[in-house]
């Protein structure tokens, strides 16, 4: 078996456009599969390390990802840490990243240091989840390179598909030239509000062209909710936070899927 063949359960998380439910989703999604009983690795790739801030533990160890990635680590050893969250490990992400990456672009190999860091723990985990920042640099293209997966989130909104289009360009030159075996997992409509004509125009947007792309996961909308936010204000998952509430159930079904789907993949 390749590194190729046993990535396929790495997911990059990734849309052009800020604030559409990227950490939110990857947090969620992680959390959910943590309870259902699954190994889960969420990996903070996104210098201003949002994710990290919920799910680093206070006495957690102070070793990242930024570390890691400038030494050119082979493997995650030393960097990964449990999250506050059952089930869930985490890599963390640092405001220096951002440094490291404009030094990394001047390596040859450069667009690989992900995969080879995490190609020695694909066993390790069911389900592996990396978090990628809004925009394309070399961050985004490491997380796309080593996953075999790529899950969009898309906000239910005007030009919903806007930030979508660049991912998904990036993503067809990287199958080109560095992962042909990366594929497109699924649209996520987010920050859904059911009452609005536009976010109804939206959606339906969305899910046309996920048919057009013929993916394999059709997921139904996360709606627009308060808890989303507070749940990661107290460090917490929509999991552990407001389980019976409807957004709840709306990530434990993407979850659900998501995890059926790679068993069904193995």
């Amino acid at each position: 078996m390749t590194r190729r063949d046993a990535n396929d359960r790495v997911i990059a998380v990734a849309n052009l456009k800020g604030g559409v439910g990227k950490t939110t989703t990857v947090l969620n999604l992680a959390g959910f599969a943590g309870q259902m009983g699954k190994r889960v690795l969420a990996v903070d790739t996104d210098p201003q390390g949002s994710l990290t801030r919920i799910a680093l533990p206070d006495d957690a160890p102070n070793v990242s990802l930024t570390e890691a990635f400038a030494r050119r680590a082979r493997s995650l050893d030393g960097v990964r840490c449990p999250a506050r969250f059952a089930g869930v490990d985490l890599v963390p992400s640092t405001l220096a990243f951002e440094a490291v990456i404009q030094t990394a672009i001047a390596w040859e190999g450069r667009e690989y240091v992900l995969l080879d860091m995490l190609t020695p723990h694909f066993e390790d985990y069911d389900l592996i989840l990396i978090d990628c920042r809004p925009g394309i640099d070399l961050s985004v293209t490491n997380a796309l390179t080593a996953a075999h997966w790529l899950l969009v989130p898309i906000e239910c909104s005007f030009m919903a598909l806007d930030g979508y289009e660049h991912v998904r360009a990036l993503q067809q030159r990287l199958n080109q030239r560095i992962n042909p075996d990366l594929d497109l997992l699924g649209l996520l409509p987010t920050r859904y509000r059911s009452g609005t004509a536009h976010a109804q125009v939206a959606l339906a947007e969305i899910q046309q062209q996920a048919g057009v792309l013929r993916v394999p996961l059709h997921f139904a909308p996360i709606r627009l909710a308060v808890a989303a936010a507070d749940a990661p204000a107290q460090g917490m998952t929509l999991a552990d936070f407001a389980p019976t509430s409807s957004i709840a159930q709306e990530y434990r079904r993407a979850a659900e899927q998501i995890l059926t789907f790679l068993e069904e993949q193995r």
